[in-house]
């Protein structure tokens, strides 16, 4: 397999440079988070996969040690874990497709962002090219655990159908990291 792709958090506001810088703090914040919790360092090795195949090795990093503030802000990784799997969904997003981040979406478009095409010079259009959903895992017991969040997820973009527009499912695992994505 070839060298694996870098998903470097300390990169996370260029992945979503449209949105708060703030935002893109919290959310690394949440990985290293759900990292620490896992007992990974920065450097962690992860596969990224669809429902059966391996798509692509992956190595995450991050310069951001796990502090008390972090502990105190999320208090425990469920609170953390939705932030953290739309850190990691952003990086593979920007990383493995031809999208970037753009915009949140509201509550009932039943996707986390919507997402502009890149064209060759690397600028973004803001019009409306891709959805994403993400998902996180703290610890999936049973490989089902990944699959059952991957179905909410399709389930759940269903409500923004109505758009034709391709949308990406992306859940994490965090205890022994796996990135899924899935395209429909």
């Amino acid at each position: 397999m070839a060298n694996p792709t870098v998903l470097d958090l300390d990169q996370l506001r260029k992945a979503i440079p449209y949105m708060s810088v703030n935002l893109a703090d919290l959310i690394h914040e949440a990985v290293v988070m759900c990292f620490h919790h896992g007992q990974h360092r920065s450097g962690v090795a992860c596969q990224i996969r669809d429902f059966e195949n391996i798509l692509a090795a992956a190595t995450i990093v991050w310069t951001k040690s796990f502090s008390d503030i972090i502990q105190r802000t999320f208090g425990e990784t469920g609170y953390a874990v939705e932030f953290a799997a739309e850190g990691i969904a952003c990086l593979t997003i920007t990383e493995f497709t031809e999208y970037t981040v753009i915009e949140r979406s509201i509550r009932h478009d039943g996707v986390d962002f919507w997402l502009a095409s890149k064209d060759e010079t690397g600028r973004h259009t803001f019009q409306r090219a891709a959805r994403m959903e993400s998902k996180g895992i703290t610890e999936a017991r049973y490989p089902s655990d990944i699959k059952n969040q991957l179905d909410r997820g399709i389930k759940q973009t269903k409500q923004s159908d109505h758009t034709d527009l391709p949308v990406y499912i992306i859940a994490t695992e965090f205890s022994q990291p796996v990135i899924y994505m899935v395209q429909r």
